[in-house]
């Protein structure tokens, strides 16, 4: 799965779109009255007092004539800030009330508001927040920041508020925050009205139970208990229906649209065919998450495509979709994405996978990137030196720890390569690195039944885990010739990736791929003296943001390992680690 950006693409621009919803991007001055909001342990007491009243305030509106006239609200903020900030900051929740109500004056500039005066004149009339409807914490296992505010908006406003986004940078703080506006009320309203989509299948399995039902009614031999009955339906049923009926417990209707609200969706037509992102929100857990959703081509779902471990000659497109959850859910390493849900959705237009993951971006202030590329070009093609070595030294490290977890339970990614790699913030505030989108993963151990296990593989069996390809696996630029179909794949094909992505930390080009794989492929015909000026040169042409004093020859011995990668020359996961720690 690809969260990430494409290098050739305006980091605000229209990528995320939704016929249902507006985007507006909005710069914002800071208001003075919060901008040196600081609270210390001696005005610890007044912040208790201050919270102790607005809870009396809030009790007082709900108990009033006056809440009949508003409406519920709920606000999903994302909180980008290249220097950290602890989710226990006073300060954050000043920052949030902020806003949330800055948001709610721009988004109705345009329509109700004239300027900032009228609407300090109006905000009381108009909206109510109160800090204990007010949670601050971070995204799943990241230290990616997120706020979930409830307010109360006038009906008069209401209409304009539901479904908007709102970005909003605090330039004296270095903030900016992403704020998505949900009206409660209208979604309650539409889960009661709108009318349930009914499986043939499942409307032709309810006919026959009733009809069973019928027929049993005059026995004495059955029992009129509920389980008793469906447990001799299920037995009366051949075995195709029993199949059927198995079924039902792993597909599921409505499950997406009932349980998360989508904050963020890519485009149908921008990724392959038949894929689609959604950057969502779920209410039971109060938590952000990626949702891919992958089309599925065929009319029928077996129990055998979802849960069959053999190694099959030939495999479906259906069947390598859902064999990349069966991978990720067995996983657990905190350079490996993690995968918290999957299942499939029987749709008027079909099935449909969907695979609820870490949601993960690196929340800088410029610039919010998801994957390795895009950190390479943004983050680190501007640092000097010793600085992008260590930075460097770090990723590899993670990288190479992502994949000897995975290579060690029989798992070959065949598809490694930046794109694929996400970048976020761990909980300590340090850069964290996930192995991502294994679509084209595959388990060597398959055909063992192992793929529920989650046996270590010993070092023999490491050394010499393969994997016949089925397809064309990889990505031009980043894939051998072993890559090919029937073309017996290893981890040295795995290695020759990371040598790849090794050359654009070193530096990453922008645009189109074209320009990265004439980098590497003239890199991996020649000796390393004789490109450094050429590369050089392209650099001085085609990379504006890099450092002033960059050159290749400054990172030489990176280059080295980078060759003896593509040249297959080193075989183990310590040796490879060990030369990175040398650095």
């Amino acid at each position: 799965m690809n969260q990430g950006e494409h290098l050739n693409k305006q980091e605000d621009d229209q990528k995320f779109t939704d016929g249902d919803q507006t985007f507006i991007n909005e710069q914002t001055d800071d208001d003075k009255r919060f901008s040196n909001t600081v609270v210390d342990n001696k005005e610890q007491s007044g912040l208790e007092a201050l919270l102790e009243l607005d809870n009396r305030n809030k009790q007082e509106f709900l108990s009033s004539e006056e809440k009949n006239l508003f409406q519920e609200f709920i606000v999903i903020c994302q909180i980008r800030k290249d220097k950290y900030m602890s989710e226990q900051d006073p300060h954050l929740q000043f920052l949030m009330d902020k806003a949330v109500s800055k948001g709610v004056q721009k988004i109705l500039k345009a329509q109700k508001i004239q300027d900032k005066e009228q609407w300090q004149k109006e905000q009381q009339r108009l909206m109510r927040l109160f800090y204990s409807d007010m949670n601050i914490g971070f995204i799943t296992s990241t230290g990616q920041l997120k706020s979930t505010v409830f307010i109360y908006l006038h009906q008069s406003i209401a209409s304009y508020l539901d479904n908007r986004q709102i970005n909003l940078n605090f330039n004296k703080e270095d903030l900016k925050i992403i704020a998505n506006y949900f009206s409660i009320d209208e979604r309650n309203k539409s889960s009661k009205s709108s009318p349930e989509f009914t499986s043939p299948i499942l409307t032709k399995e309810k006919s026959e139970k009733e009809q069973f039902k019928q027929n049993s009614a005059g026995s004495k031999t059955i029992s009129q208990n509920e389980g008793e009955v469906e447990n001799q339906l299920k037995k009366s049923l051949p075995l195709c229906h029993q199949s059927n009926w198995l079924k039902q417990e792993f597909i599921k209707k409505d499950y997406f649209k009932k349980q998360f609200l989508i904050l963020q969706k890519t485009n149908e037509n921008e990724l392959k065919s038949g894929v689609q992102i959604f950057f969502v929100y779920r209410i039971k857990d109060d938590q952000i998450y990626a949702v891919k959703k992958s089309q599925l081509a065929s009319n029928v779902i077996s129990f055998f495509d979802v849960f069959s471990t053999v190694n099959l000659s030939e495999i479906t497109n259906d069947q390598r979709k859902i064999r990349e959850a069966k991978i990720l859910s067995k996983l657990n390493h905190p350079n490996v994405l993690t995968l918290y849900d999957w299942w499939i959705e029987e749709e008027e237009s079909g099935y449909s996978l969907y695979l609820m993951s870490e949601y993960c971006s690196y929340p800088g202030l410029k610039h919010q990137t998801n994957d390795l590329l895009n950190y390479a070009y943004y983050y680190l093609n501007p640092m000097n030196c010793k600085e992008k070595i260590e930075q460097i030294k770090t990723i590899m490290l993670q990288i190479m720890d992502g994949l000897e977890y995975i290579h060690k339970r029989g798992i070959v990614h065949r598809d490694l390569k930046p794109e694929n790699i996400f970048v976020t913030y761990g909980i300590d505030c340090q850069l964290q690195v996930m192995l991502a989108d294994f679509d084209q993963g595959k388990d060597v151990r398959e055909s063992k039944l192992s793929i529920i296990t989650d046996e270590k593989l010993n070092d023999q069996d490491l050394n010499s885990i393969k994997s016949r390809n089925t397809i064309n696996s990889g990505t031009s630029g980043y894939a051998t010739a072993n890559s090919q179909i029937n073309k017996e794949y290893d981890k040295m094909d795995e290695f020759y990736a990371l040598g790849v992505t090794l050359l654009h930390l070193i530096l990453a080009f922008p645009g189109e791929p074209k320009n990265r794989n004439l980098y590497t492929n003239t890199f991996a015909i020649s000796d390393i003296s004789d490109v450094l000026l050429l590369f050089d040169s392209w650099a001085v042409k085609l990379v504006q943001n890099r450092h002033p004093e960059f050159n290749f020859q400054q990172y030489f011995h990176l280059m080295e390992l980078a060759k003896a990668l593509l040249d297959k020359k080193v075989k183990e996961h310590d040796h490879i680690r060990k030369i990175i720690q040398s650095w």
